[in-house]
C-alpha cells in the first residue's frame, strides 16, 4: 500500500474512518505532501479516536453521510481498501452495490483489510444495575458502548412502570422495538414483574444474542426476544396472539415520526409511549428536531422528558421542548428518549429510588 496520496483521498478517509473533516488544509496538505495510503491508513487505524469510535459503533456525525455515493468517493473507498486507485469497473460495482455514503461507509469499515485491525471485544463480562424494584444482572461485552453506559434509561422506566402500575402491572403487555442488549428491557421488566408478555425485538443478531441471555439470564419467563425489527406494531401484536399493547418503546430509527402517524391508534387503547429519538438523525431530517418534536407532542396528550437524575419534566410549552433538546445535546451520544401518555395520573407516585 504506497499509492500516494489526493487531497481527497485524504478527506474520504477521514470522514469514512472518523466521520469527520480533516483538523485543517495545513494537516490535509502535510498527508498529501509526505504521507502515502499506507502511512495514512496507519496513522488513522492505530489511533485512540478510531478505537473509541469503534467501540462506540461508529455514530453518524454530520450531514454528508445523508447523500449518495459518487464516483469520486467509491474510488476513494477502494484506494483506501486495497492501497491502489481502482479500475472504472470496481467502481461501478461498487456503487451499485452501495448507492448511498451510509452504505459506502459500512461496506469500507466491514472490509477484512479494516476490520481485523479494529479493537476487538474482551468477550463477555456482567454486572450487577440496581433499579427501583429490584436487581438484575446484565450480561455484555465489556467493551460495548450499551454495556459501558448501563444502567442507561433503565432507572426511569422501572420506576415510571412501578408509578403506572402499582400492582406490578399484572396482565399488561409491554413491546419494544431497538431492544439493544436489554438494558431498557430489564428496566421495564423489573418495573412490571407482573407483566403478561414482554416482546423485545433487536435486528441486529449480534444484540439480539446478547438481549436473549439477559432475559434468560434473569428468570424473566414471560419475557421473550425477536432478532427482528418490530415492523407494523398490529401485525406484531398478531404474531404474538396479543389482543392489547399498554406499554410500546420506540428505540430504533424513525420513532418520532412512526409515534406521530401512531398516535389515534396508540391513543384509542390507552398504550404509554416511549421513543428514543438521536439528535443526528433529526437534524438530517428536512424538518428539523423542533418541528418533528413538536408534531409528536401535539399529537399526544402529555409528554414527558426527564433530567440526568431521571426526574420528570412535563413539556408544557416550546419552553421545555427546547430544555428537552438541549438536555439531548448535552448527552456524549446525543441521544435521549421521551414518554408520551394518555394521562399524568402516575407522577404522584414516582419515585427513583
Amino acid at each position: 500500500m504506497n499509492e500516494r496520496l489526493e487531497p481527497e483521498t485524504v478527506r474520504w478517509a477521514y470522514r469514512f474512518l472518523l466521520g469527520r473533516e480533516p483538523e485543517s488544509e495545513t494537516v490535509l496538505d502535510a498527508w498529501c505532501g509526505t504521507g502515502s495510503v499506507a502511512g495514512l491508513m496507519d496513522g488513522i487505524l492505530t489511533s485512540p479516536e478510531i478505537a473509541g469510535l469503534a467501540l462506540a459503533g461508529f455514530p453518524e456525525r454530520g450531514h454528508w453521510i445523508e447523500n449518495r455515493a459518487t464516483d469520486e468517493a467509491a474510488r476513494a473507498a477502494l484506494t483506501l481498501r486495497d492501497g491502489a486507485l481502482p479500475d472504472p469497473g470496481a467502481i461501478e460495482e461498487l456503487r451499485l452495490r452501495a448507492p448511498s455514503l451510509r452504505v459506502l461507509r459500512q461496506v469500507l469499515l466491514a472490509s477484512p483489510s479494516i476490520a481485523h485491525r479494529l479493537p476487538q471485544p474482551e468477550g463477555p463480562r456482567s454486572r450487577v444495575l440496581r433499579l427501583p424494584g429490584g436487581e438484575v444482572t446484565l450480561t455484555g461485552d465489556s467493551r460495548e458502548p450499551e454495556f459501558l453506559a448501563a444502567p442507561g434509561f433503565a432507572p426511569r422506566w422501572a420506576a415510571l412502570l412501578r408509578a403506572v402500575w402499582p400492582d406490578g402491572g399484572e396482565g399488561r403487555v409491554i413491546v419494544e422495538d431497538g431492544a439493544g442488549i436489554g438494558v431498557a428491557t430489564l428496566g421495564l421488566a423489573t418495573g412490571a414483574p407482573g407483566h403478561a408478555a414482554l416482546i423485545a425485538h433487536e435486528d441486529s443478531l449480534r444484540k439480539a444474542a446478547a438481549l436473549a441471555e439477559n432475559l434468560v439470564g434473569n428468570g424473566l419467563a414471560r419475557a421473550a426476544s425477536r432478532a427482528v425489527p418490530l415492523g407494523e406494531v398490529p401485525a406484531a401484536l398478531a404474531r404474538e396472539g396479543l389482543d392489547r399493547l399498554d406499554l410500546l418503546r420506540l428505540g430504533g430509527r424513525g420513532a418520532v415520526r412512526l409515534a406521530t402517524q401512531m398516535a389515534p391508534w396508540l391513543l384509542e387503547r390507552g398504550t404509554f409511549t416511549v421513543i428514543g429519538f438521536d439528535l443526528t438523525e433529526l437534524v438530517a431530517d428536512p424538518a428539523g428536531p423542533h418541528a418533528l418534536l413538536s408534531a409528536c407532542v401535539a399529537a399526544f396528550p402529555h409528554v414527558v422528558g426527564f433530567d440526568a437524575a431521571h426526574e420528570p419534566r412535563v413539556l408544557l410549552d416550546d419552553v421545555a421542548l427546547d430544555a428537552a433538546l438541549r438536555r439531548a445535546l448535552m448527552r456524549p451520544d446525543r441521544r435521549d428518549e421521551l414518554l408520551l401518555c394518555p394521562d399524568l395520573d402516575w407522577l404522584g407516585r414516582y419515585g427513583i429510588v
